[in-house]
Parts: C-alpha cells; sequence; structure tokens
C-alpha cells in the first residue's frame, strides 16, 4: 500500500504540486483540448495502471485540467488508491528519491540539452546517456539521471520538446538488486491527441 501511494504522490505532485515542476507550463498550451495518456507500472502491482491528463486552454487565459486513473490490482494493492501530495523530494516508488534541485534544473535547460552530452547538476549529479527519441509522436531528448550519494539506482528522464506535455514524456527509476538493474517505477507518455475549438 505504501508504495501503491507513492506512485500516486509522485504522479500528483508532478502534475498539480508545483508549477516549476511541470514539463510545461500551461500557457505553452494552445487553444483547444491537448489530451495525454500514460502507461504506470509498479514492481508490486500485477497489472499496469493508465492515467489521462487533459489540459483544455479556453483561450482567455484560463485551463480546465482533468484527470482521471485506473488501476487493477488486489484489495491490499488498490487500497492507498488516490492522489497524495509530497514534499522535499520525489519519492518514485519503492523508496526511491529524485532531487527537486535537480529536476528544476533539467527542465530549466531543457531547450539547451544536446544529445550525446553530459551535464553537471547542482548537488553533484549528472544527466548523461542523452539521446533524441520520439515517444508516442512527441520528440524528446532522454537521458539518465546519476546521483552520486546513490549509485545502487538509476533514473531515466525524457523531455519533450516538439510538443507541450504536463508530465514527463518518461520516468524510468531502477535500482540494483543482486548486480542486476531492477525497474521498480516506470511512467511513459501512451498517447497523445490535440482537438482544435470549435469556431
Amino acid at each position: 500500500m505504501k508504495k501503491l501511494s507513492l506512485i500516486f504522490a509522485c504522479i500528483a505532485f508532478l502534475a498539480f504540486g508545483a508549477t516549476a515542476l511541470a514539463q510545461s507550463s500551461l500557457d505553452a498550451f494552445p487553444a483547444g483540448i491537448t489530451t495525454m495518456t500514460y502507461r504506470m507500472t509498479n514492481q508490486d502491482m500485477d497489472q499496469p495502471q493508465e492515467l489521462e491528463l487533459a489540459v483544455n486552454a479556453h483561450g482567455d487565459g484560463t485551463y480546465t485540467l482533468n484527470m482521471s486513473m485506473a488501476a487493477t490490482g488486489t484489495s491490499d494493492q488498490l487500497s492507498g488508491f488516490g492522489f497524495l501530495f509530497g514534499g522535499g523530494s520525489l519519492a518514485a516508488g519503492s523508496g526511491q528519491d529524485v532531487s527537486y534541485s535537480s529536476l528544476q534544473a533539467l527542465i530549466a535547460q531543457r531547450s539547451r540539452l544536446q544529445a550525446g552530452q553530459e551535464y553537471l547538476l547542482p548537488g553533484g549529479g549528472k544527466f548523461t546517456d542523452i539521446t533524441g527519441v520520439t515517444i508516442a509522436g512527441v520528440w524528446c531528448l532522454q537521458g539518465e539521471f546519476v546521483d552520486p550519494d546513490n549509485s545502487d539506482s538509476r533514473t531515466t528522464l525524457a523531455f519533450a520538446l516538439s510538443h507541450p506535455v504536463y508530465i514527463f514524456p518518461l520516468v524510468k527509476v531502477e535500482k540494483k538488486e543482486n548486480g542486476k538493474w531492477v525497474e521498480t517505477f516506470g511512467l511513459e507518455l501512451t498517447g497523445y491527441t490535440f482537438t482544435a475549438p470549435k469556431d
């Protein structure tokens, strides 16, 4: 239950907790409805969860955010279903943490990131192994966040460049178990649509 709650805390905080941690600010979305669908996985859940987030930009400076989730699991697994707000660090399943300051630095500088480069981050972390990828039709730069204080975990992040998204197109958290990397949490954009407003 605790690990499932951490997933929802992660998503809720990224989606609504602080504009500074959103991949794109709301004013980056064109007038109309942008719908983003995500697939979430966690090592303690048998089935992936689905998240849909719609940003309705009304064109007058106001927005409507709609979020829906679907999860399938046992009674115990789903007892933590709901949204919680976190603070201090981004807990992404199985107790792995990602520094807010590192995320903020990457988000702020994402347009300057280049494939094949390596970037030092506040606190001594690195963003490395950067490549260009297309996720659900959205062009992204994807790389690996490495925390020198936690060599047994790593986080892969993708930043959207071609389209505005409100939550990262990809977050994958892994930890080392018995010498092998095991994914503990995953969030991936699986669908992206835009509907222009009717005249």
